[in-house]
């Protein structure tokens, strides 16, 4: 089998995990089919799926009829009737609500208020929406202006799971657990076994004697029997094939060829030369201890789970991957923008500067136009701390993306351009939660722990078992000097031997095997009660993130009404610095602090919005369907696939 790679694609029936129809009519990978494939309507930021969960079905790790982690090895983690009462006992108290969050809410006091000049608010506003945001970012590290290459999200998110080098690692997981499935399977392919011995033995004999009838006398006188030496020259030749049984028997079949020369001084042996060719059928099998395909099977069992788990690993990573990278897209946009605020503020103090300046003969002292140069020097200074925080940003997405086209060592700078604006959502909170249960790694992957403790507990408790084997044997052997008819006689069966026979050994006390199937249900209880802490981490995590969610999407409301009531203020004050006959050292602090609250706000605003957008990345994220938001399956691909140079890791497989 191939590595696994991810791929951003539509649910197919074939070789997918978790991944997504947006017809919602194919289903889901069949390997899992134990978690029905749920459905997604597209969003509008940036390309991301957010327009809610409420076409989420409810999801149970049921597998109807699953009784043993061994009846279906490759069907996903088994969750019995006990492991649905955990979590029952868990969303006991937990009632079926929905709301929708992040929807535009009603006016405010101040919105009502303001509504007839809210568009001249707006253009008043620093980096209102739509605007075009290039900046100058100064030079780079060679010396020369830094350059800009425009980024949207999904592209961020493609680049990160093609090239991401945690998952250049991470991905290949599975392809070296599926070896290991393998190897464990091998255990009962046939064997085929040769081999060719030669032996020459030549030994003293003792002098020996046999009475003899005298025709002559009528008695009987002793005759000598001195063969000197013995010299006997045996070549022997076998093959056989044998394989071990799901039973834990074993069966053989062999032939032996066997040509020897028997040379003894004084005997005359026939036929000699002589060719002795034999068939022997070997069985054996446990009949207590050891017996059956469900101890035999277990280590491939095992395996397989193991196989599972490190592709719930493998999600695991491209969940934390894709959260990460959404999260850096959304810092740094937000770089971006607190860029261009600082730049509008600089240029607000400019223009208020110029204008004292202007006025400096006429009602503005020497002191109100040094106040202004101090202020708009210090704004300047903070553009640099803003441009490099822009650098910062950027090169944290690089090392997520790690994207050839736009290399960590250079010094292009990324530009989100995906508009910076909040989506709603519909939760259902019961939902979400069974959601998350259903969907989440790392409770996938502690049932896989329970199923494995399920089956070393069988084995242990089949351990308790004495050991009772049975061994069979039957061989037919044939002689002549001529091999066709040595065989000819060998399958005639006219000489067969049988061996039968029962081994039986019991250790007195067997606390061995006691303590061993105590050990394996006490590990299957610690994996329950992971189990359990798995359920409970879930429900915080969701909890905690939905909580965010909520309070962020509060938060945009409460900073763009503080954005409106700051931007009113600023007009005002803009109006009476046009109309009034002096400027007071009062009044120019006034308006500088005003500019200044006004960033703040619009700051503040942008800094709600990402705190949302990235909130509502770590909900899907604690519910393990971010994958499914952004219609990201996992693919094996074939073992022809070719997988570039290993040490070329960016280099992308071809089919």
């Amino acid at each position: 089998m191939g590595p696994w790679i991810a791929s951003i694609a539509s649910c197919e029936a074939s070789l997918r995990l978790s991944a997504v129809d947006p017809t919602g009519k194919q289903p889901c990978n069949p390997i899992h089919d134990v978690v029905p494939c749920p459905t997604f309507p597209r969003g509008r930021s940036g390309g991301l799926m957010r327009t809610g969960l409420k076409s989420i079905p409810l999801l149970l790790l049921v597998i109807p009829g699953c009784s043993s982690p061994l009846d279906s090895p490759s069907a996903g983690p088994v969750l019995d009737t006990h492991l649905q009462g955990v979590i029952d006992r868990e969303l006991s108290t937990v009632n079926t609500w929905q709301t929708e969050i992040g929807t535009e809410p009603r006016s405010s006091e101040v919105e009502r208020a303001l509504s007839h000049r809210l568009e001249e608010l707006e253009g008043l506003t620093p980096v209102p929406e739509g605007s075009d945001i290039d900046l100058d970012l100064g030079m780079d590290l060679h010396g020369d202006p830094q350059r800009q290459i425009p980024l949207v999200l999904q592209d961020a998110v493609s680049a990160s799971l093609l090239n991401n080098l945690n998952l250049q690692s991470a991905r290949l997981q599975p392809a070296i657990q599926r070896e290991e499935v393998i190897q464990a399977e091998a255990v009962f392919d046939v064997v085929l076994g040769a081999g060719y011995t030669f032996t020459k033995t030549r030994t003293p004999n003792q002098t020996s004697s046999i009475a003899a009838l005298n025709n002559i006398t009528g008695g009987s006188s002793p005759v000598d029997l001195n063969p000197t030496a013995t010299s006997i020259r045996n070549n022997d030749a076998q093959v056989s094939l044998s394989k071990a049984l799901t039973t834990d028997g074993e069966v053989s079949v062999s032939h032996d060829f066997q040509y020897q020369d028997n040379s003894s001084s004084g005997f005359t042996f026939s036929p000699n030369p002589y060719w002795q060719p034999s068939l022997s059928l070997d069985f054996s099998q446990p009949l207590l201890r050891g017996f059956g395909d469900k101890v035999t099977l277990a280590q491939v069992a095992i395996a397989r789970k193991v196989e599972q788990e490190s592709i719930e690993t493998l999600r695991q990573e491209l969940i934390d991957t894709v959260t990460a990278t959404e999260t850096a897209y959304w810092n740094l946009a937000f770089a971006w923008r607190s860029l261009a605020i600082q730049e509008w503020l600089v240029e607000a103090s400019v223009e208020l500067r110029d204008m004292i300046d202007r006025r400096r003969n006429f009602d503005a002292s020497l002191a109100d136009w040094a106040q202004a140069v101090a202020t708009v020097e210090q704004r300047a200074s903070d553009v640099i701390n803003f441009q490099q925080a822009v650098k910062e940003a950027s090169d944290q997405l690089k090392v997520l993306m790690n994207d050839p086209r736009y290399p960590l060592a250079g010094e292009t700078v990324l530009a989100p351009i995906d508009e910076m604006v909040n989506t709603p959502i519909e939760i259902d909170f019961r939902e979400s939660l069974l959601t998350a249960i259903s969907m989440r790694p790392d409770v996938r992957n502690s049932i896989f722990q329970i199923d494995i403790a399920r089956i070393n507990e069988l084995v242990a408790d089949n351990a308790r078992l004495p050991e009772l084997d049975f061994q069979a044997q039957v061989t037919t052997t044939g002689m002549s000097d001529e091999f066709g008819q040595g065989m000819d006689r060998t399958y005639g069966g006219d000489f067969i031997s049988y061996v039968l026979g029962l081994a039986f050994q019991y250790p007195l006390g067997n606390r061995a095997a006691e303590a061993g199937y105590r050990q394996a249900r006490l590990e299957r209880s610690a994996s329950m009660i992971d189990y359990r802490r798995a359920i409970q981490a879930t429900i915080l995590d969701v909890k905690t993130n939905l909580r965010e969610v909520m309070d962020n999407a509060e938060l945009i409301s409460s900073t763009r009404t503080a954005r409106l009531a700051t931007a009113e203020s600023l007009r005002a004050l803009e109006v009476e610095r046009d109309t009034l006959a002096s400027l007071t050292p009062t009044f120019l602090n006034l308006l500088f602090s005003t500019q200044a609250q006004l960033a703040t706000a619009r700051s503040n605003e942008f800094q709600a919005i990402v705190s949302y957008n990235t909130s509502v990345a770590e909900l899907y994220q604690s519910m393990g369907i971010i994958l499914d938001m952004h219609q990201i399956g996992i693919e094996m691909l074939d073992e022809h696939s070719s997988w570039g140079s290993v040490l070329e890791p960016d280099s992308p497989p071809t089919r």
